[in-house]
C-alpha cells in the first residue's frame, strides 16, 4: 500500500520550532505535576485532614500510572496516531488536576494521581518521540535535554511561587498544574504535525518518504530475539537511574539535618546547588552528545558516582559541599538525552515504545525508598546512601555495553536498528 505521507523537512523551520515549543510547554507541566505533591504534602495534612501516610502513597500511585501509561501509551501512540494521544493525555493531566482541587478527598486524590502518572508517563514517551522526529539527528541531544532540564526548572518555579503566594495560598500551586496543560492541548491541535500525515527523520537526515505501509508497533517486536536485549537494557538502565536517584537525593534533606546538622537555610543552598549542576549538566551533555555521541555521556555516572563518594566525607563547608554536590548534578543529567537515545535503538515504528522503556524502569525502583530505610534502620542512613554511588557505577558501566546509534560518535560501530545483530 502506497504511502502519501510528506517528510517533516518539507514544513519550514518556524513552524517545527512552534510545535517544538508547543509540545516543550506540555512537557513543563509534565515536570510540574510529577514533583508537585511533595511541596504540597504538609499542606494536604493540614487543611484537607489527610495523614502523612497517605500522601506518601500517593506517590506510588503516581508512579505505577507512569509505567502503566508509559508502556501502554506508546502502543496506542504507534497505532492511533501520537498527535492525538499526546493532545487526550495533555487534557487528562490538567482535568484531573482540576477535579483534584473540586474534590479534596483522600481516595478521589490517590485515584486522580493514579489517572494522572498515567498521563504522565505517556506524555514523556509520546512527546519524546515526537520531538526527536522534528529534526535532524546532529542536534538531536540538545533537543531531549532541553526538555529535560525543565524538572529542575519547574522545581525552583514551584518554590518561586510558594514563596509568592504564601501558606495560605498553596492551592494556587496547584491551580497552576490544572489549567495551563489544558490550554497546551488546544495549541497542540493547530500547531504539532499529523504523525499520520507527516513522516519525522529517522537515524539519518534522509528525507526520503518510505513508499511502503507504515508498520505497526508491538510489544511482542519489542521483547522478539532481535530487540529483547536492547529493551530489557534500556529498562534496567533507567531503573538503577532512578534507584540512584533515590538512594542519595531521595533522603538528602534527611540527610543534611540528621546527619550533617545543617539548618534549613544552609540545606537549600546545598540542594540548590545539586540543581544547578543538572540545569547546566542537561545542556552540556546534551552538546556533547550531538558532537560524540550518546555512549559518551556514560562517563556521566561516573563523575556523580565520584562526586558522592566525595560528599560523604567531605568537612563540614557549606562551600566544599556546594561544589561537589554541583558536579554531582552536572553528572547526573547525563541521561537527559536518553529519551532520544532509547527511541534510536529502535526503528521507527518502535520509536513511541522504545521511548517508553525510560519510565518502564521505574518497576525496578518502585521499593528503593524502602529499601534504605531498611538498610538505614539495620546501620545507618549513610552507610545506605553509599548504595547510591556504587548503584550510579554499575549504570555506567551497563551503558557502556549498548549501542552507539549516532553515525557520528566516537563509539559507532555502524549500528542500525532495522539488522541489529549485524552491528
Amino acid at each position: 500500500m502506497e504511502n502519501n505521507k510528506i517528510h517533516i523537512s518539507t514544513i519550514p523551520m518556524s513552524k517545527r520550532i512552534i510545535a517544538y515549543l508547543t509540545i516543550l510547554v506540555g512537557y513543563f507541566f509534565y515536570c510540574y505535576n510529577f514533583s508537585v505533591i511533595d511541596y504540597v504534602r504538609p499542606f494536604l495534612v493540614e487543611d484537607y485532614g489527610m495523614t502523612m501516610e497517605q500522601t506518601a502513597l500517593f506517590y506510588t500511585w503516581q508512579s505505577v500510572g507512569a509505567m502503566i501509561g508509559a508502556f501502554g501509551c506508546a502502543w496506542l501512540a504507534e497505532n492511533f496516531g501520537r498527535k492525538k494521544v499526546l493532545i487526550i493525555i495533555t487534557l487528562l493531566n490538567g482535568v484531573c488536576t482540576i477535579i483534584n482541587m473540586i474534590f479534596p478527598t483522600y481516595l478521589l486524590w490517590a485515584l486522580m494521581r493514579l489517572v494522572i502518572g498515567i498521563s504522565l508517563g505517556g506524555y514523556y514517551t509520546v512527546a519524546v518521540a515526537t520531538m526527536v522526529g522534528l529534526f535532524e539527528p546532529k542536534v538531536r541531544g540538545k533537543v531531549v535535554a532541553t526538555a529535560s532540564i525543565l524538572f529542575p526548572i519547574s522545581t525552583i518555579v514551584m518554590a518561586n511561587l510558594g514563596g509568592f503566594f504564601g501558606e495560605a495560598g498553596w492551592e494556587s500551586i496547584l491551580w497552576l498544574g490544572g489549567i495551563p496543560p489544558i490550554l497546551a492541548a488546544i495549541c497542540m491541535i493547530f500547531f504539532v504535525p499529523d504523525d499520520k500525515k507527516v513522516e519525522g527523520y529517522g537515524l539519518s537526515s534522509s528525507i526520503t518518504v518510505s513508499q511502503t505501509e507504515t508498520k505497526k508497533g508491538t510489544w511482542g517486536e519489542m521483547f522478539s530475539s532481535k530487540y529483547a536485549r536492547f529493551t530489557i537494557s534500556c529498562m534496567l538502565l533507567s531503573g538503577l537511574n532512578f534507584m540512584g536517584y533515590q538512594f542519595f537525593s531521595g533522603f538528602i534533606t534527611v540527610y543534611l539535618r540528621d546527619v550533617r546538622a545543617f539548618d534549613m537555610a544552609t540545606m537549600g543552598i546545598l540542594i540548590s546547588a545539586a540543581s544547578s549542576g543538572q540545569l547546566i549538566g542537561g545542556w552540556l551533555w546534551g552538546a556533547s552528545a550531538d558532537k560524540f555521541g550518546r555512549k559518551v555521556n556514560a562517563f556521566g555516572f561516573f563523575l556523580s558516582s565520584i562526586m558522592l563518594c566525595l560528599y560523604f566525607v567531605a568537612p563540614q563547608n557549606v562551600i566544599i559541599l556546594s561544589v561537589i554536590g554541583f558536579f554531582y548534578g552536572v553528572g547526573l543529567n547525563s541521561a537527559s538525552i536518553w529519551g532520544g537515545y532509547f527511541t534510536e535503538m529502535f526503528p521507527l515504528h518502535l520509536r513511541s515504545m522504545g521511548a517508553s522503556l525510560f519510565h518502564g524502569g521505574r518497576i525496578i525502583s518502585l521499593f528503593a525508598p524502602s529499601m534504605v530505610v531498611a538498610v538505614g534502620n539495620m546501620f545507618s542512613l549513610q552507610v545506605a546512601m553509599w548504595g547510591a554511588p556504587i548503584i550510579f557505577t554499575v549504570a555506567g558501566l551497563l551503558w557502556l555495553t549498548l549501542p552507539e546509534t549516532f553515525k557520528k560518535g566516537k563509539f559507532y560501530k555502524g549500528y542500525d536498528p532495522n539488522e541489529p545483530a549485524q552491528a
